[in-house]
């Protein structure tokens, strides 16, 4: 069974001053507006784990409600719509039992919520899930079959654009990355906190570390690649899926 960080702990991220002060006005309407219902509300994601970039990441929220109705949505939804137009609210509408209940069916996704998340308001309903090493494991190999399949897709289509392939490179190396924290701690009992510290750590599950290292910085702007080194990247970026898929079949 893997536990969450403490509470504590999760609070340790700081928001951006902007996004922060967004939130700060922000919670107290949708609290008034949905009232009774609403359980708590939660920040998780890349402004909850310091990987936040402005203009491009949106602002993950749990809005955790005790019961849902068409009734409680209507009132929510001109506070959740004010939201995404003002700092790119990204809201997950949940109660605690649907948390509790489908762990085993996000178990990665509430995992990285559980560990990294920021109580804006109400009651923590994290303190209440609990994922499995199994449920881990499996998710994990069907994150990782799936991209594959979805990067091979992608070369196929735009195979002719250029842009293309690297916009696709950029989107999947957070996935991975997401995924390959979970394999090193599943192999190594180490926690890993941010996506970017991963590249360090590559190694104990014995991969090749270079095209994660160049696909991230392509994905930051610090790497700039002529259309047949792209390919080369693309290719070797899914060798490291596919060594990675086949690494989590194999742990038990």
């Amino acid at each position: 069974m893997m536990r969450g960080a403490s509470h504590v702990a999760a609070r340790a991220a700081v928001a951006p001053d902007a996004e922060g002060g967004a939130l700060e006005r922000w919670c107290p309407l949708l609290v008034r507006a949905v009232g009774e219902p609403l359980q708590a509300l939660v920040l998780y994601g890349g402004l909850a784990k310091g990987e936040f970039v402005p203009g491009h990441s949106d602002v993950n929220v749990a809005v955790v409600l005790r019961t849902v109705t068409i009734e409680v949505l209507e009132r929510a939804a001109p506070v959740l719509q004010q939201g995404v137009h003002e700092f790119r609210l990204a809201a997950l509408l949940v109660t605690e039992d649907d948390l509790r209940d489908t762990a085993d069916v996000f178990p990665i996704k509430y995992l990285d919520m559980q560990r990294h998340h920021r109580l804006l308001w109400g009651e923590d309903p994290f303190t209440k899930v609990t994922v499995a090493r199994p449920q881990l494991v499996l998710r994990c190999e069907q994150e990782l079959r799936n991209l594959l399949l979805r990067l091979r897709q992608a070369y196929v289509t735009r195979l002719q654009r250029p842009e293309g392939l690297q916009t696709t490179l950029s989107h999947a190396v957070s996935s991975l990355l997401l995924n390959l924290g979970v394999l090193v701690e599943l192999k190594t009992g180490q926690r890993i906190a941010t996506k970017e510290a991963v590249l360090d750590h590559v190694n104990a599950l014995d991969l090749p570390p270079e095209p994660l290292r160049r696909v991230w910085a392509l994905k930051a702007g610090e790497l700039h690649l002529d259309t047949p080194a792209l390919k080369t990247l693309y290719g070797g970026f899914m060798e490291v899926v596919q060594a990675a898929a086949a690494l989590a079949a194999r742990l038990d």
